[in-house]
């Protein structure tokens, strides 16, 4: 009588040792700390882009001006970002061109990934929009 009592209890036991284990959720995996940036133009020119690494090691670059930018035609605008001795870093010219529309004052938003560039890599340099090789408008490029 004990063994079949003692044979109920340890089925028991053992089906509420399973379904506990079975219900309890999964463990969280931590997320990667993003790294954002952001430059502000302010003055003449007025607008602001951000930096964010996204996964596969690509950078994300976000943007939009919102005055400034007095002729229509694309071709008339370069934008790069240059170091603290105004040597250029990286030109984003072509992708700026490629997926901007100018609509005067500013322009329409920019979103393009760059496999080639981190959030380490351009906080403390100067993004630069230059109109026919003057420079209207630069922004320091800060880390949040």
């Amino acid at each position: 009588m004990i063994s079949r009592k003692l044979f109920f209890f340890a089925m028991v036991t053992l089906f509420c040792m399973i379904f506990i284990e079975l219900s309890q959720t999964a463990p969280l995996i931590k997320r990667q700390v993003g790294k954002v940036a952001f430059a502000d133009f302010e003055g003449k020119v007025t607008g602001r882009f951000t930096w964010t690494n996204i996964p596969e090691e690509k950078c994300r670059v976000i943007g939009q001006f919102n005055t400034g930018l007095d002729s229509p035609d694309i071709g008339d605008y370069k934008l790069c970002i240059e170091d603290v001795d105004g040597k250029v870093i990286q030109d984003l010219t072509d992708e700026f061109r490629r997926e901007v529309t100018i609509n005067p004052p500013g322009s329409s938003p920019f979103e393009v990934d760059f496999p080639s560039m981190t959030v380490e890599d351009v906080v403390g340099d100067n993004l630069v929009l230059k109109f026919k090789e003057y420079k209207i408008g630069e922004a320091k490029i800060k880390s949040v």
